[in-house]
């Protein structure tokens, strides 16, 4: 009776040896020693059979078995049985191995996606820096503004005439007139190039102010407004849209334009001749200038 090893028996079977050893298990065959050496384990050729009926397993069948204590050849398996035991052992793998193309590829998209939420952040930290920016022209224009107030008032004040003491020279009083106080030239020049103010107030009113005669009652839009805008070489409009500063183009033209500075660029814009400062022209040029703001 024609014996081999468990492991030979495996290969002609296609299959792993301890997958022989477990199939020997199941039908309850018993093992057979090795004649030279007791460790290696050996199967008959008719188990092997049995085996390969049982598990529907082809079995290459051997021209002849040679002795076991002589030098085996080598086992020649098919190509065909050598792929089913391989499969038979290791699972297939459902990925292919990684490429220098592929690792390149997720190289590339980690990139992009790092650069994507960089400029994400960038874009959050440009707003926030222009939101703070704008934060702090309001208030420094919002403080001058309170400034050139109080600086009105207090020219006003300044240029009425105090009251006339009153001299007791016995039996009589006598009204000594006293001259109003004259301002140094620093003052001067300094109220002198305060530019008229008109403001939308929270009362709902346009408040005209000028830096030589203080507040002014005039009617918005009437003969006495447009005499008055007549004389001021500027003035300032702070009104319901929006704020600007108006020039004339020159000393002696009756043409004036809009001017504002918005996160240090300057907009223009032509308000037209002295006539046409209507509130409702002041108040549109106000708007398409605050318009600029918020296309930034």
């Amino acid at each position: 009776m024609a014996i081999l090893p468990v492991a030979d028996g495996a290969r002609l079977l296609g299959v792993h040896p301890k997958t022989l050893h477990h199939w020997l298990k199941e039908i309850k065959v018993p093992l057979a020693a090795h004649p030279t050496d007791a460790r290696i384990k050996c199967v008959t050729h008719e188990h092997l059979q049995q085996v390969a009926r049982v598990h529907g397993r082809p079995l290459l069948s051997p021209v002849s078995f040679p002795p076991l204590d002589a030098p085996s050849p080598p086992l020649v398996v098919p190509r065909a049985i050598v792929r089913l035991a391989r499969n038979e052992v290791e699972p297939p793998s459902t990925t292919c191995p990684p490429t220098p193309e592929t690792d390149l590829i997720q190289k590339v998209v980690c990139l992009e996606t790092k650069i994507v939420t960089l400029q994400e952040q960038l874009a959050q930290l440009a707003l926030a820096l222009l939101q703070e920016r704008e934060r702090s022209v309001d208030h420094r224009i919002t403080a001058l503004e309170t400034l050139t107030t109080e600086l009105a008032r207090k020219s006003i004040f300044s240029a009425s005439p105090p009251a006339s003491p009153v001299t007791d020279i016995g039996p009589e009083r006598v009204c000594v007139p006293q001259s109003p106080r004259q301002l140094n030239p620093a003052e001067h020049h300094a109220s002198s190039r305060l530019p008229a103010l008109i403001e939308y107030s929270a009362r709902g009113t346009y408040v005209s102010i000028s830096s030589h005669e203080g507040e002014v009652h005039l009617v918005p839009d009437s003969a006495e407004w447009f005499d008055w805008l007549a004389t001021l070489p500027s003035f300032r409009f702070v009104g319901q849209q929006g704020r600007f500063t108006a020039y004339r183009h020159s000393r002696s033209s009756r043409s004036w334009r809009a001017h504002r500075v918005i996160h240090q660029r300057a907009y223009k814009q032509t308000l037209g001749v002295t006539d046409h400062l209507t509130l409702q022209r002041l108040e549109q040029v106000a708007a398409a200038l605050q318009s600029n703001m918020a296309s930034l």
